[in-house]
């Protein structure tokens, strides 16, 4: 297994957000976290990625513990995510954008300096490299334009090549279709399954159950905190306690 949660517990004021939450991802698969608002998918995603620290349970990222590391030390072992509310910086371009989570820009000055055929060579080779991930998601022409310039859809599409110029193993995706068009849930839908092929793992949190349905491997269900049933999309379609979790136990 890529990732494995074991029995993550974490509270605030009292009030359990998470709750002896157990699942696993394995490698080169789609996973799927679902659950009702409130659930408890997003704290989840920032226990991950150590934005903040569990009360109890466990973690491990390629057979290594990494509760206690710090958010960059985690990204640097190979998770990367995106957030519901989209993080572009506005100001910058869409290629600068990616330059900048790949590390490019603010490259350390005394190695720019000494070392200038080596910096200029990584440059290029980055540059090059984030050019091809925004090819992938279809905006190699808006390499150029602001990121305030660009549509809601196409922000999202920035988000995921911007995850991507990591290099990350592991990419969560929190919400990737929120708020898109039908085409532009089309085009990530595509996107992710070109991804999957690939050889990379995701683990996304997402609302629109028909684009989970159709995109995942394995899907978790999340309700107050505790994760309630795993299985296939059609497994857990037919999952009394998911519909339960959704609809209420009154209209089952």
């Amino acid at each position: 297994m890529l990732l494995k949660v074991r029995k993550l517990e974490k509270s605030f004021d009292g009030i359990k957000a998470v709750q002896d939450c157990s699942f696993a991802v394995e490698k080169s698969k789609i996973v799927a976290l679902i659950g009702p608002n409130g659930a408890g998918k997003t704290t989840v995603f920032n226990l991950i990625t150590g934005l903040i620290k569990p009360d109890a349970g466990h973690i491990h990222f390629k057979g290594e513990p990494i509760i206690g590391l710090p958010p960059h030390r985690i990204a640097g072992l190979g998770i990367n995510r995106t957030f519901q509310l989209i993080r572009l910086f506005p100001n910058l371009t869409t290629i600068d954008n990616l330059l900048l989570a790949k590390g490019e820009l603010g490259e350390d000055f005394l190695a720019a300096v000494f070392k200038p055929k080596q910096i200029k060579h990584a440059e290029e080779t980055n540059r090059k490299r984030c050019m091809e991930f925004l090819k992938l998601v279809g905006l190699e022409e808006k390499r150029d334009s602001l990121a305030k310039n660009l549509s809601y859809g196409q922000r999202k599409l920035v988000e995921i090549a911007r995850a991507l110029s990591t290099e990350a193993d592991l990419l969560l995706l929190d919400e990737p279709v929120a708020g898109v068009n039908p085409v532009m849930r089309e085009k990530i839908k595509d996107i992710l399954l070109k991804l999957k092929k690939e050889g990379k793992t995701i683990l996304f949190i997402e609302h629109d159950m028909k684009f989970v349905m159709r995109i995942a491997d394995k899907v978790i269900v999340m309700d107050h905190g505790e994760e309630i049933a795993v299985g296939t999309p059609k497994q857990i379609q037919k999952n009394k306690k998911v519909l339960e979790a959704y609809l209420g136990p009154e209209k089952i």
